[in-house]
């Protein structure tokens, strides 16, 4: 077996979005990989079908199909595809055989379709169009390019400025294409769904005056037919994902009551139909609701709380120390039911519609992502009769299980990463406790080099997650394992500030960036040194955007580490705060007021200015359209170290965002491991005698970096 490279990316493949039929018996799901296209590197994203045994693609062409849903009955499936002139747009495809058929064609394009419950119309959300264009797509010769800006929220990272028209709920009649539109105003409507009854349609919208300045987002339900709409909720609650029972009773979603802002764990809640007080049936345990652990290879689309045809039990996904998995909640006892188990991530999951068949997506830190089915049907009598029984049972001893509650049996429906995985050798993390400076538990990991020696000591490379309200668990990084494939160990954790380890502890570094958190990351690097196989003189630091931010405060706070590598990063929180497209609402909780009203809360905890303390080699790498920590962080800081004679080299990606590390382009993105890693050899110099089979560099050099910085 041979070591990672970073070129393995290359013929990695991404599987996403599981969408199990309504009857439990066939699955639709995307993968994702990436062909050669003119001398470059492009992602292509296919539809594949699992049915009978079998897996076959759904969709093909030269264009990528994404986001397949199933109609009510199962007969039919609505898809996004890129497919013709027009924006992504909804192809519909008929389950019996044929082409599929363009039945949306709005220039603004289509997003979240929402099947009626009889099938006959499809519910989405639309960008309103242009009242000034013709709907033409004449060129725009002599118009002004000038943009005249009202709103605070008119940017966002990854699309850039956003429109002036807002998002709007449409319904489109299958039957006679007429589109009918539900909602208007200076207000974004989204995340439609429909009553049981097929009469009314609920989504979220914040309107309100001041709502630019507010997560809190409220239930509105509006006829199908048009007509007036109706707040359900009071405007207290920040929520997301509305689910009718049912028995069209009840309102299921996702949300929190707001306590600690942005910081505030989020639970499944639940309200009346007609209105009335929320029910928070998670909140006591604390669970982090809908989020998973972070990592360099995506995930799955979320799934909204999903209800028991009996209208009693709410399904959702939640992270708790380091692990995503699936569990059930009751809505009247609020009693809690864990369905999965295991050192592993659940990723993306659906439950069928009229059965208890879940589609899940599922991840661990030696397993990319692949599709499994918990088959209600697979452990009793009437096992022979599964529609998945041609499927093999995973091998539950295998690292990174699932484990699944009676009467489940898990079965494994795709194998895509095979023929990688089993030529590489992998370094198996092992989880540890690390025991910050006044007593506090650390979740952590670490990673020893691919092919040590025995008796020899190895460099260590120190990991910091973003967020800070994020955290690292079971699932798979390239990054990590190409640091060991290259002769580093990996030292990760999750320090305050993280979820999944409940609200105290993800609230912990509120006013105080850099303090508990600095002080939970250095025990694990404590932890890590302490190891007999660890080189302590041979540490290095990375991380990105919030995990970016700590790397460059790490380096002013001490000199241990020998070289360190900061991406996506901040250096300066007072001038981030008016440059992102998010850190304007810093000062409700996280920072202590706005920064004219007290800006030492800012800069006292600002990299920038300690920046004379930096003795650390330090490398800045750094997207130019990311506008979540903008380009102008990076210059700042390189500014700084240059003029105060600092060693620093700054690489900077074009046409890449603050996403460049999960779904850049894949030149860029190997381009970035490399600089990584080129820049720690330099200082940390890892020697092929000392590793069995030595350093897994590539063929030829993929980048270089000046002899002289």
């Amino acid at each position: 077996m041979r070591k990672m490279q970073s070129s393995d990316l290359l013929s990695m493949k991404w599987v996403s979005g599981p969408e199990i039929s309504p009857d439990g018996k066939s699955l639709l799901f995307t993968v994702r990989s990436i062909m050669k296209e003119n001398e470059d590197w492009k992602y292509k994203t296919q539809i594949y079908l699992a049915k009978d045994g079998k897996v076959r693609p759904f969709s093909g062409g030269p264009k990528n199909d994404t986001s397949p849903r199933w109609s009510p009955t199962g007969d039919k499936v609505v898809f996004l595809s890129e497919r013709g002139k027009d924006r992504t747009q909804f192809h519909l495809i008929s389950m019996e055989g044929g082409e599929a058929i363009q039945i949306s064609h709005r220039k603004e394009g289509v997003g979240e379709p929402v099947w009626s419950p009889d099938g006959s119309k499809i519910a989405f959300s639309a960008i309103e169009p242009d009242p000034k264009s013709d709907g033409g797509d004449k060129d725009s010769k002599g118009k002004s390019d000038v943009r005249v800006i009202t709103r605070i929220r008119y940017k966002m990272n990854g699309r850039g400025f956003l429109p002036d028209r807002r998002a709007q709920i449409y319904v489109l009649d299958l039957a006679t294409k007429e589109v009918k539109q539900l909602t208007s105003g200076p207000y974004d409507c989204r995340e439609p769904a429909w009553s049981p009854d097929g009469k009314h349609i609920a989504f979220v919208s914040a309107r309100y005056e001041g709502h630019e300045f507010s997560s809190i987002r409220d239930i509105y339900v509006v006829p199908a037919e048009g007509g007036e709409m109706r707040k359900v909720t009071s405007s207290d609650t920040v929520l997301g994902g509305p689910s009718y029972s049912p028995d069209g009773k009840w309102i299921a979603f996702y949300g929190h009551d707001n306590a600690y802002r942005g910081a505030t764990v989020p639970g499944v809640c639940v309200i009346p139909a007609q209105g009335g007080p929320v029910g928070f049936l998670t909140k006591e345990k604390e669970l982090a609701v809908g989020s998973t652990a972070g990592g360099d290879m995506g995930g799955s689309p979320g799934t909204r709380p999903t209800w028991s045809g009996d209208s009693s039990w709410i399904y959702f996904s939640a992270l708790d120390w380091g692990k995503t998995h699936l569990y059930k909640v009751h809505r009247t006892t609020k009693e809690l039911v864990q369905l999965t188990s295991g050192d592993c991530t659940v990723l993306g999951w659906k439950k069928a519609l009229h059965d208890d068949t879940v589609a899940v997506h599922l991840g661990s830190m030696t397993l990319i992502g692949d599709m499994f089915i918990l088959d209600p049907r697979g452990r009793g009598p009437d096992a022979g009769d599964s529609p998945w029984k041609d499927y093999a049972e995973q091998d539950g001893e295998e690292p990174g299980s699932l484990h699944a509650k009676e009467p489940y049996s898990v079965k494994r429906i795709t194998r895509v990463n095979d023929e990688l995985l089993s030529s590489v050798q992998l370094s198996l993390p092992q989880e540890f406790c690390a025991v910050s400076q006044d007593g506090t538990k650390v979740q952590g990991w670490l990673m020893k080099p691919v092919g040590m020696k025995e008796g020899r000591r190895y460099p260590v490379a120190l990991e910091i997650h973003g967020g800070p309200h994020s955290a690292y668990g079971f699932v798979f990084h390239h990054e990590f394992q190409l640091l060991a494939a290259r002769g580093y160990g990996v030292v990760f954790c999750n320090p305050r500030g993280s979820v999944g380890h409940g609200q105290q502890y993800k609230t912990a570094i509120r006013h105080n960036w850099g303090g508990v958190d600095y002080q939970d990351i250095m025990a694990a690097a404590d932890y890590a040194a302490s190891e007999p196989w660890v080189d302590p003189e041979r540490m290095c630091v990375l991380g990105g955007s919030y995990g970016g931010y700590m790397t460059n405060w790490i380096v002013t706070q001490t000199n241990r580490f020998k070289a360190a590598v900061t991406m996506r990063s901040t250096c300066n929180r007072l001038s981030q705060f008016g440059a992102s497209d998010a850190a304007f609402m810093n000062g409700d909780f996280e920072f202590d007021g706005d920064p004219w009203d007290n800006p030492r809360a800012y800069l006292d905890v600002s990299p920038l200015m300690y920046v004379r303390k930096v003795q650390t080699p330090i490398m800045i790498i750094h997207s130019e359209e990311d506008l979540r920590c903008p380009m102008e962080q990076a210059e700042e800081w390189f500014t700084a170290l240059k003029k105060t004679g600092k060693t620093a080299v700054f690489v900077r990606f074009p046409g890449e965002n603050h996403e460049l590390s999960r779904s850049g382009k894949p030149k860029h993105r190997i381009e970035r491991l490399e600089f990584i890693v080129a820049w720690f050899d330099r200082f940390l110099a890892p020697r092929d005698e000392d590793y069995e089979g030595g350093l897994a560099r590539p063929q030829e050099p993929v980048v270089s970096l000046p002899e002289v910085i």
